[in-house]
């Protein structure tokens, strides 16, 4: 199965060899003297236009590949807490702790689209409270950046 990154490759390869087609056919040099003129130039031509077609294919796929680095969740990774970690953050805190997250998390401040229990909504990540304004993090199963307004 090819994936997006491939599918930009291959197209890219297609226009370069249809480039690569167009000259040859615009230099009678690669055709045999048999060859009808006219047949020559409609060759030159479809190799022009496939060329041209499979480069805007390519900047087509770079755009959705865009799209979704853009729009991609991110899942909040946890584990349970070791008993040194828990030890440690009682310490300094007095409260008990029961599980460590191992994923990237948002920046302080940073708005975000967060997806709990099936349900969406907007949210802001606070790395004091190491919380979510409207969220605990225990509660998020997965955030995404919101994405910025269009410019016209």
């Amino acid at each position: 199965m090819m994936t997006l990154d491939g599918a930009i490759k291959h197209a890219e390869e297609v226009a370069e060899e249809q480039d690569r087609l167009c000259k040859r056919y615009d230099d009678a040099s690669g055709y045999s003297r048999s060859h009808n003129e006219s047949i020559r130039v409609a060759d030159a031509k479809w190799c022009e236009r496939c060329a041209k077609e499979h480069r805007q294919l390519a900047e087509w796929l770079k755009e959705l590949k865009q799209l979704r680095e853009q729009t991609n969740w991110i899942p909040i990774v946890r584990r349970e807490a070791t008993q040194d970690e828990k030890d440690s953050y009682f310490a300094r805190n007095g409260e008990e702790l029961c599980f460590m997250v191992e994923s990237e998390m948002p920046g302080n401040g940073q708005e975000v689209f967060v997806s709990s229990g099936g349900y969406v909504s907007e949210d802001t990540f606070d790395e004091d409270y190491y919380a979510f304004e409207n969220h605990e993090v225990v509660e998020v199963d997965a955030w995404m950046p919101k994405p910025k307004a269009y410019n016209a």
